[in-house]
């Protein structure tokens, strides 16, 4: 899955990344601030989740939108320890659900191992723009909470794409699988093979189209079932 995590300046992407991909990523940067992106690769329950940094200075505003293309899920940071850069969130708060409508969010109220981080309640008195969305208390320079802050994400995520996952998890393998998918959701040719292409992409699944077949990995298959398996590992 794509995931883009998003936020200010210092709030912790970065390092957030970081700690998910147990330092499987790169970051372009200068004199410590990224410029460009964060990159990494993260392994949960068998599935591939691919983490994509934004740089957190506004005037980047055109690589966030680049990154953002496509994304399936985002995790927007927060700064809990620093009141003085709610403004700036709330600004990037509204570019991101301008370029990603619709887009399962979580919120990670990073710092929360320093003594001067905000409680969740705090932080939504402080943060009304961040009505409705779970705001999951973590730091991501001791790990506390990261697993679980992705795992819900990936979670919404999943279940915002469950009835088509359930289509390819019951018609893996079969020889007429894409008509069978086409038939039971109701849709056109290409725009199955849409859904193929993107979630082939993202290693759920391979795709033989000249078979007219598609084969869902038997590590995500139980996932693609059941989405819920990803809460109770947390």
């Amino acid at each position: 899955m794509k995931i883009v995590v998003t936020g200010p300046y210092a709030s912790g992407k970065s390092l957030l990344i970081h700690n998910i991909t147990r330092g499987a990523c790169i970051n372009i940067e200068r004199s410590g601030t990224t410029i460009a992106m964060d990159h990494g690769v993260a392994d949960i329950d068998g599935m591939s989740v691919f983490m994509f940094g934004t740089p957190g200075l506004l005037r980047f505003r055109t690589m966030r939108k680049i990154l953002s293309s496509g994304a399936d899920g985002i995790i927007f940071v927060v700064d809990s320890a620093d009141k003085e850069s709610d403004a700036r969130a709330k600004l990037f708060f509204r570019e991101i659900a301008f370029f990603l409508p619709g887009v399962p969010c979580v919120v990670a109220a990073n710092k929360q191992d320093l003594d001067e981080a905000r409680p969740v309640d705090k932080l939504r008195e402080n943060m009304r723009f961040l009505a409705g969305v779970p705001v999951i208390p973590c730091s991501a320079e001791t790990g506390l909470n990261v697993d679980n802050m992705l795992r819900t994400l990936l979670y919404l995520t999943m279940m915002q794409w469950s009835s088509v996952f359930a289509k390819f998890a019951e018609h893996s393998g079969k020889p007429d699988g894409l008509q069978q998918l086409m038939r039971d959701l109701n849709m056109e040719r290409e725009q199955a093979v849409g859904y193929l292409r993107r979630f082939e992409l993202r290693k759920l699944l391979e795709v033989r189209l000249g078979d007219e077949q598609f084969t869902v990995r038997d590590e995500v298959r139980p996932l693609l079932k059941n989405p819920a398996l990803l809460l109770r590992h947390g």
